[in-house]
């Protein structure tokens, strides 16, 4: 199945150059919630418990209706959210009894999420699959998760909103160099929704990585190097907003493993380091610690290295470029983002969900609780629903432990003070194969 944005990032396809529409009124719903402004920016801890609640039987209600196979008719009576398996809900439902519908990660792999699929979504070529980024060893494959053009257009609204919050105003102009390759939108959520949005928003979007040619057993990460021309391109822009994507292993590439000659050529061929990214440019990264060296055990090692490497401000003796960070999962439409801190900040990294995103705390592995209140500082199994998702129910245990945060109404970052509409969390660790999950680089 082609996805729509086959041609290698070059074009937005028309199929979603107009939003789709469904007379569903769940969708219906969620476009009234979503047309209402930037929730981020107004709501109140309070304001998004009773949004999510209030979303949560048109929710269920929604995958029966466009149940496929009674599918979920039998799920949702199996795992005691329905009476019977006409579907009939329980009359006391809460947001945690979403636990109940929990899929793993593992679970998604191969055909895996095939029969969870609603009718819209079955035989359909209007969306594409994603594809998890990491390795895969002794499983069926990679995380394989269908997207319908339906739910994209819902991710373009809301994975705005999580941007716009972020860097504190909407982004409607500027440049943008994605440090990875254009094939990378045809399989990769965070390449891919990423770039649409930023099109369709107005900026310019370029990609700084091409795959070179290679063995025909080799993989495209194996055969993945710089583009140069669109880097210099970039790096030369006189524009004065330029936003600069990349993974941690791209950022080290280029500013940790250059040593001697090959630093000095590197500067030569881009004119960099330092990189200028404009007064108002900002350094955004996502990928964690995925295919570093061993000995780089934090992120905020590479990223510290990018210090005087990145910059932005008045002139290109300008300050360290603001850091944003990412954690995106291919099971998940929406990234979870962070806010922009200095690259030397020694403050805990923070991810935020949109209000439309329900997440959990779970005890562990072994004990799928949510926890009510947790402790700040304490280790917890990530769970999370995302309430916009019309493909089928992402009630997703990803095989990741967080660190809770501190609950703050508002928070301080590098460009400004932020509301908070929901909790954050800190990412830990990936999930071993001896705590119930198989062995994977992960998403993204």
């Amino acid at each position: 199945m082609a996805g729509p944005f086959s041609g290698y990032g070059i074009e937005p396809d028309l199929r979603i150059e107009s939003i789709p529409t469904s007379t569903d009124p769940y969708y219906q719903a969620l476009r009234d919630v979503l047309s209402s402004g930037n929730i981020l920016e107004t709501y109140s801890f309070e304001d998004t418990t009773k949004l999510q609640q209030r979303l949560l039987y048109p929710y269920l209600e929604y995958f029966i209706r466009n149940d496929n196979n009674d599918y979920y008719k039998n799920l949702f009576y199996n795992r005691g959210i329905a009476k019977n398996k006409k579907g009939e809900l329980k009359s006391d439902l809460q947001l945690h009894d979403l636990i109940k519908l929990r899929t793993h990660s593992d679970d998604l792999r191969g055909d895996g999420q095939k029969d969870r699929l609603v009718k819209h979504a079955v035989g359909s070529d209007a969306g594409m699959f994603f594809k998890s980024s990491g390795t895969t060893v002794g499983t069926t494959g990679p995380v394989d998760v269908f997207r319908s053009n339906l739910t994209l257009s819902l991710s373009r609204l809301t994975n705005g909103n999580l941007i716009d919050w972020s860097i504190g105003k909407k982004i409607d102009h500027g440049e943008c160099l994605f440090h990875m390759a254009p094939e990378m939108t045809d399989f990769l959520a965070f390449a891919a929704i990423g770039s649409d949005f930023l099109r369709h928003r107005g900026l310019d979007v370029s990609f700084g990585a091409k795959v070179n040619s290679g063995p025909a057993d080799t993989t495209i990460w194996q055969r993945i190097g710089p583009d140069i021309g669109e880097m210099r391109k970039f790096f030369s822009s006189p524009s004065d907003t330029k936003y600069f994507i990349a993974s941690g292993v791209g950022l080290y590439k280029m500013f940790m493993e250059p040593v001697g000659l090959k630093k000095f050529g590197m500067k030569l061929m881009l004119n960099a380091p330092p990189v200028y990214l404009g007064k108002d440019g900002v350094l955004m990264i996502g990928g964690g610690l995925k295919r570093l060296p061993e000995e780089i055990t934090s992120l905020s090692q590479v990223v510290q290295a990018t210090g005087e490497n990145i910059i932005a401000g008045d002139n290109r003796n300008g300050d360290p470029a603001p850091v944003i960070d990412m954690l995106g999962l291919t099971e998940s439409i929406n990234v979870f983002i962070g806010v922009p801190t200095s690259p030397f900040s020694d403050e805990p990294w923070v991810k935020y969900p949109h209000p439309l995103t329900y997440v959990a705390l779970l005890n562990s592995p072994n004990d799928l609780t949510p926890v009510e209140n947790p402790e700040p500082g304490k280790e917890y199994l990530l769970f999370y629903v995302n309430l916009m998702t019309l493909d089928y129910v992402e009630a997703i245990v990803p095989g990741d432990f967080v660190l809770a945060s501190v609950p703050k109404g508002t928070i301080t970052t590098a460009l400004g003070d932020r509301n908070v509409a929901q909790p954050g969390f800190i990412y830990s660790r990936r999930a071993e194969q001896n705590e119930g999950f198989k062995i994977r680089e992960g998403c993204g």
